[in-house]
Formats: C-alpha cells, sequence, structure tokens
C-alpha cells in the first residue's frame, strides 16, 4: 500500500499506457486528492500496457537564457538542489528562448524572488531583473557565435 497524490497515480498511468479508469481498481481509499493505492493488486500500472510505446520526449534545449541564468547564479555559489524547480525552469527558458524570457522577465525574477525567500536569501528585483537581462544577452551572443 502507499498513500499518494491522485496527480502521481495519473502520471504513472501516462507513463505505462493506461487511464485512471483502468486501474481504479487498486484505489482502496479517495479522500480529496489523497488516494490510498494498493500497488500489489492487478489493476496497478506496474508494468507498461502491452503494445504501448511511450512517446520519446523531444530533447531538452542545453543552450539557451535558461542554461546561462544558472551559470551567472553558480558564480555566486547559487545552484539547483534536489527539491527546488531551478532545474525545470531554466529548461522551460532555455525552450522560451530570448525574445519569450524577454517578455516574461517579471515572472522569471518572481522565480527567483521566490526560490530567494525559500533559501532565506536576500532578494532585491532590480538585481534579479539585471541578472535575467544579463543571462538573456549571453544567451542571444552564443547563439549568434555558433551560426
Amino acid at each position: 500500500m502507499t498513500t499518494t497524490n491522485i496527480k502521481n497515480l495519473e502520471a504513472r498511468c501516462r507513463q505505462r499506457g493506461y487511464t485512471l479508469d483502468e486501474v481504479a481498481a487498486c484505489i482502496v481509499s479517495r479522500d480529496g486528492d489523497t488516494v490510498t493505492v494498493d500497488v500489489d493488486h492487478p489493476a496497478y500500472p506496474r508494468h507498461p500496457k502491452p503494445g504501448f510505446t511511450p512517446k520519446t520526449p523531444e530533447p531538452a534545449p542545453t543552450h539557451g537564457p535558461g542554461t546561462e541564468l544558472k551559470k551567472l547564479l553558480k558564480r555566486v555559489g547559487i545552484t539547483a538542489s534536489p527539491n527546488c524547480s531551478c532545474n525545470a525552469r531554466a529548461r522551460t527558458m532555455d525552450q522560451w528562448g530570448c525574445d519569450k524570457c524577454e517578455e516574461r522577465i517579471d515572472e522569471i525574477v518572481g522565480w527567483l524572488r521566490e526560490e530567494a525567500t525559500k533559501r532565506r536569501l536576500p532578494f532585491i528585483d532590480a538585481v534579479g531583473r539585471m541578472i535575467v537581462k544579463r543571462a538573456i544577452k549571453i544567451a542571444r551572443k552564443s547563439a549568434l557565435d555558433a551560426a
């Protein structure tokens, strides 16, 4: 038995080619979004569904404004921790590219402020904005150099 959020079970179903309805029999109890699941039940999606071929995700970019932001923050000793969303957000920024990051700079600065608060670090929005702009500038230059 295990207790988890229903979204985790839904994610496991998607990973293995099942719908939540197909595995509902393995849910022992539900309280709101929390479910208790019998992982030994035959309906539990332990293995991929026969004939299921998982979609191959597109490779995440390995360069861009998110990657450059991580490099800049690392220079001052700020690195991704196991429980932060830094790497996922850096990938998002890389996928957005420089133009979209500029459009969404307030959102990105908000991410930095949120993480600084979690880590109990001081944060000044103007400095955060400056660092994000610098990362975008470096990413643009790197893209031009690579072309």
